[in-house]
């Protein structure tokens, strides 16, 4: 994949919503606008080249933007700039989370220090040493013969489904992780659980690693909390799912290729 240049652009923040001077066509702020937020920015940092070495930082969210700025979110952006675009923002909105979180040191209170390398917060006092967080995330599309397990959980838009997924928790496998948050959230038990995929997903720092799974007993019984409703489907009785941004949508299509 060829990444994305930076080309004199910047990626930056307010709110953790992205600045951009125009939606459509897409126009990021440049180094010709320097003046108008350079100064302000809290936090600030640069890129790595496989991310198109963008400058990025945070305006403060309290402050009034220039005119000439306008606000984007994260998944919006992927509709309006693509995938490359998308991704390169969603690191720089992790690294810029990690930063303002690690200004002091949790065990003693002293002031961090970035080390040489900006990758890492040490303190200076009792030598703690802070990294950038990545919480994983299981996603898992699991099948029974020739239907796919899809679920509704409260929060999504209404009339829409997806596969399951969950946090992996300390002392689990990612496979333990499958088992456990399947039989947590709609009560069957799973076998054959195979790695499919991963995507970094910047809300505000998962790893998100798709499985495939199938199912082994057990009969639908949706907790009720984080799962209302959960069903086997067919490619002819699909609900509405995801969009393209996510992994969730991968898996989904990737079993309706199968099923043609």
């Amino acid at each position: 994949m060829e990444p994305c240049t930076a080309a004199g652009k910047w990626l930056l923040f307010q709110n953790d919503l992205l600045l951009v001077k125009s939606k459509n066509p897409l126009v990021l702020p440049a180094t010709g606008d320097e003046h108008l937020f350079l100064e302000l920015l809290s936090v600030t940092g640069t890129l790595p080249a496989s991310r198109g070495g963008f400058p990025w930082g945070e305006y403060p969210g309290d402050g009034e933007l220039p005119p000439v700025f306008e606000t984007v979110g994260l998944r919006e952006l992927w509709t309006l700039g693509g995938e490359k675009l998308f991704q390169a923002a969603g690191t720089a909105f992790q690294m810029m989370d990690w930063k303002r979180n690690n200004r002091f040191c949790p065990r003693c209170g002293t002031a961090m220090c970035l080390t040489d390398n900006d990758r890492a917060y040490g303190c200076p006092q009792c030598e703690y040493m802070s990294y950038p967080i990545l919480s994983p995330a299981i996603i898992v599309a699991v099948t029974r013969e020739d239907k796919l397990l899809l679920a509704r959980s409260p929060h999504f838009p209404k009339g829409r489904y997806s596969v399951l997924a969950g946090f992996v928790e300390p002392g689990e496998s990612l496979e333990e992780t499958v088992e456990r948050e399947i039989f947590e959230e709609v009560g069957i038990r799973v076998k054959d659980v195979t790695y499919f995929g991963s995507q970094p997903w910047p809300f505000p720092h998962s790893l998100m690693l798709g499985f495939t799974a199938r199912w082994a007993e057990g009969e639908l019984t949706p907790d009720g909390k984080e799962i209302e409703d959960a069903g086997w489907f067919t490619p002819e009785t699909m609900p509405e799912i995801p969009p393209s941004i996510s992994i969730s949508r991968r898996l989904i299509e990737n079993w309706l290729a199968g099923n043609k």
